[in-house]
């Protein structure tokens, strides 16, 4: 089950590409500029083949002049800490596309994520891939998400506290009904592990949410509640 979860993850995330930046291949070559890869490499690698005005075009394109805040827009360049944030609103929507990536144990391969979010009537949704990076090869190859456990809606939570009406409603939303319960997932600047908590801060009571992380092992994520 945990193996189909993951699939069904990344074909969704297939299917997004095309809406996101029309950036279909699994495989991308990176191309280092400078000793030694680093976060903007990874960036130029995804983002270059996407489309003129795209999201991820209009990133990288930020990205290149660094760290700044102006009006409704935000880049965000740490280099040190391999990570890279752009944001930006208008007519009521804020888009935000982080990326990041860690070093395997076997210092072979690291694993790049790119997280894309948008935020409208109060709720975030976020569509996180990653990538497995190679370090002889230089290439970047599409992945499930490496999790030991997909976080799902009842995961988020606290079903010590909850009211059993609570869980009963979380455990029964179907299709878009089940959107505001719906993971929603922050990269790290510091430190290694993925934040998640639910689509909408305000889908059940404070008391009743379970905000988690997923705990970067090496060479995936363990799951903690």
């Amino acid at each position: 089950m945990k193996n189909l979860t993951h699939s069904l993850i990344l074909a969704m995330a297939m299917l997004m590409l095309p809406a996101m930046c029309h950036a279909q291949e699994t495989s991308l070559p990176v191309k280092i500029q400078g000793g030694k890869v680093g976060i903007k490499d990874f960036a130029r690698a995804y983002c270059s083949p996407c489309q003129s005005g795209t999201m991820e075009r209009i990133a990288l394109a930020a990205w290149s002049k660094g760290n700044y805040k102006n009006g409704n827009s935000q880049s965000i360049v740490d280099v040190k800490n391999g990570y890279l944030m752009f944001t930006q609103q208008s007519n009521g929507m804020k888009e935000t596309i982080e990326m990041c990536y860690w070093n395997c144990d076997n210092k072979n391969e690291k694993i790049v994520a790119v997280n894309n979010i948008s935020n409208s009537i109060g709720m975030d949704e976020s569509i996180l891939i990653f990538y497995r990076y190679n370090v002889k090869t230089k290439t970047m190859t599409l992945i499930d998400a490496p999790f030991d456990h997909t976080p799902a809606p009842i995961d988020l939570v606290d079903r010590e506290r909850a009211d059993k009406a609570t869980i009963d409603m979380v455990r029964s939303a179907k299709n878009e009904d089940s959107n505001k319960y719906q993971p929603f997932y922050q990269l790290p600047r510091n430190g290694k592990d993925i934040k998640c908590r639910m689509a909408d801060p305000n889908a059940i009571p404070k008391q009743f949410q379970n905000d988690c992380e997923l705990e970067w092992n090496g060479n995936g994520f363990t799951f903690d509640d």
